[in-house]
Formats: structure tokens, sequence, C-alpha cells
């Protein structure tokens, strides 16, 4: 990869890029939850959020956790028991952050996203990035997320196998 000043100069390539895809990931969909921070309860949003997602292809779970609420905390039956039947059954990693380190809100976000896409980038073909409170669905047809991702790969890497959603490609 290099830049030049001009179309007609010569492109000098002094770093190679290397082809780091992942051939047979473990997933095809993953989703990466913004940190939950702040003393309101979230179990009830955290299980719809999961239920959500299952339902349109999401094979697994980042959970990035910088608080949660002193009620959660208590009830063995809310948040923290409802976490760890996730990550029991596999579906969801939970990545704590220390309460050690001061930070505003948005900056834990950004080290969470920062954080999942290196750690997704070998587990996963795809990966979205999303907050507690948001939901992500096609709005065309009767499909899950999984299947438009399919549909809209297999057309294009036939149609411009150079261009598709979400896809950058380099010359090695």
């Amino acid at each position: 990869m290099s830049i030049t000043e001009s179309v007609d100069e010569e492109v000098m390539q002094l770093v190679s890029t290397l082809n780091r895809t992942v051939n047979n990931p473990e997933y095809i969909l993953s989703l990466c939850l913004s940190p939950l921070y702040g003393t309101e309860s979230k179990w009830l949003l955290l299980a719809e959020l999961i239920e959500h997602y299952k339902l349109q292809g999401v094979e697994h779970f980042y959970v990035y956790i910088k608080d949660i609420d002193a009620y959660s905390q208590k009830v063995p039956s809310n948040t923290f028991q409802l976490i760890h039947d996730y990550v029991k059954s596999g579906d969801v990693e939970t990545i704590y952050f220390s309460n050690k380190q001061h930070r505003m809100g948005k900056d834990w976000q950004l080290a969470g996203v920062k954080d999942c896409l290196h750690r997704s980038r070998h587990q996963s073909r795809y990966s979205l990035f999303a907050d507690l409170d948001e939901r992500i669905m096609t709005t065309s047809g009767n499909i899950s997320l999984a299947e438009y991702i399919s549909v809209r790969r297999r057309k294009h890497l036939l149609l411009e196998p150079e261009v598709w959603l979400g896809h950058v490609k380099f010359l090695v």
C-alpha cells in the first residue's frame, strides 16, 4: 500500500499488505455490544437485544461491561445470572472493563469498539456494532440480517467481485 501525488507517478510498494481473511470462521455474524455502564437496570433490555439478534441470525455476542446497577448485582436472577446463562450456552463472551480507570462514557465506547474489532476478526466473518437500545433489521422482504448479507455477498461477488457491501479489497 502506498500513496502517490499524481495518477502518473510510479507506485512504490514499501509496505506489503497481507490478506488476513479467515477462510472458515467460527461464526458468520456476531454482534459487538457497546459497554454497559451507569446505574439503570439493564437486564430486560439485554435479554431483548440478544433474542432479537438471534432471530436476525447473529451467532455470537461480545458484551462489554463497565458498570452494572446495584439491583442487578444483588439479585442473582437478573443481569449477572442472565449473562452467566448466555456465557454458559456459548452465545456470549463477556469483557469487563476496570473500575480503576476513570474515563468518560464515550471513551469506554471507543475502547470497546477497538477491542471488539480485533477480538472478532478471526472468529467471525461479519460483525455488527450496536448499543443496548438499538435494533438493526432489514426493511425489504421478510429475511434476517444473516440472510440479507449472504444474498448480497453472492450477488455482488458474481457481478462485481472487487466491490460489495462492507468489503474493502486491497491489491497485494
